[in-house]
């Protein structure tokens, strides 16, 4: 496995005083055969081989999307052979890179038809506070029915609605050298923030969310994910493994994360469903 030099913690960034954590770059690391984080010390983004070329999994936010192209090159690639760009959420933390990466790579973009609605309709749903933002129109749209084939890797996507009207999961498999096979997951939001009380009146969205949100994970709960990605590493402990990286051993190869973080999201939001009553 590729390892990387093991980063503070993104809770002792905020403790340090350090407001901006996504400003802090990291060393790319590999996940999963042929899969590697490439995303900075707050947001994840991911790059997968294929044998048509790579494939990232969000972008980061526009003003620190150089990091993305630092730990593209750093891993050895060149980010001018990206053939496509997916989006887990319309949120400008995952998405704020893509026009740039798009421009830079010809890659084809890709998310789901219903954040694309949400985002032209809601623009201010983007979040992008004040940082410099250019939308672009999506190549293509995702369908549960239709997994991606992307030259030898076949990426299922999942709509999993509730941290936004769109987000989306995705599924893969990576093979190792020796033809292990490992199933791969990435949740593409499960943020509760955007189902608090204050966001919800705020912005006039019904708390029937929350119902979407908790159907979305129970969906998603019994699937088979041996390495668990985060779309935000602190969401799992990514980045505290790192220093356990090291030949014939990959720390994030445990398939109790998966359950362990979709069956504490269920707890929270049931939680905010209960207090609401």
């Amino acid at each position: 496995m590729t390892s990387a030099s093991v980063p503070v913690a993104p809770e002792d960034l905020l403790k340090q005083g350090c407001e901006r954590p996504w400003e802090v770059a990291i060393d790319p690391f590999e996940v999963a055969p042929d899969t590697y984080y490439v995303g900075n010390s707050w947001v994840g983004a991911y790059l997968l081989k294929t044998s048509e070329g790579l494939v990232l999994i969000d972008t980061t936010m526009q003003p620190q999307v150089y990091l993305v192209f630092e730990s593209i090159r750093k891993l050895g690639f060149d980010p001018r052979d990206i053939t496509h760009i997916l989006l887990s959420h319309g949120h400008y933390d995952h998405i704020g890179g893509a026009k740039v990466l798009k421009e830079y790579s010809g890659a084809r973009v890709y998310m789901s038809r219903e954040d694309w609605a949400f985002i032209s309709e809601r623009p201010e749903q983007v979040f992008n506070f004040g940082y410099p933002y250019a939308p672009l129109e999506p190549d293509g749209f995702y369908g549960d029915n239709t997994p991606l084939l992307i030259g030898d890797r076949t990426i299922r996507t999942v709509l999993t609605p509730g941290h936004t009207p769109g987000t989306t999961s995705f599924f893969f498999d990576a093979v190792g050298g020796d033809g292990t096979r490992y199933r791969c997951g990435l949740h593409g939001g499960v943020g509760l923030n955007t189902l608090a009380d204050d966001f919800l009146s705020e912005f006039g969205f019904p708390k029937t969310v929350r119902d979407t949100y908790l159907a979305s994970m129970l969906k998603v709960r019994g699937l088979n994910v041996e390495i668990a990605l985060g779309s935000h590493p602190d969401q799992i402990g990514m980045l505290e493994k790192i220093g356990d990286i090291r030949p014939g051993h990959n720390p994030f190869h445990d398939p109790s994360v998966w359950t362990d973080l979709i069956d504490g999201r269920v707890a929270q939001v049931k939680k905010l469903m209960e207090d609401a009553k």
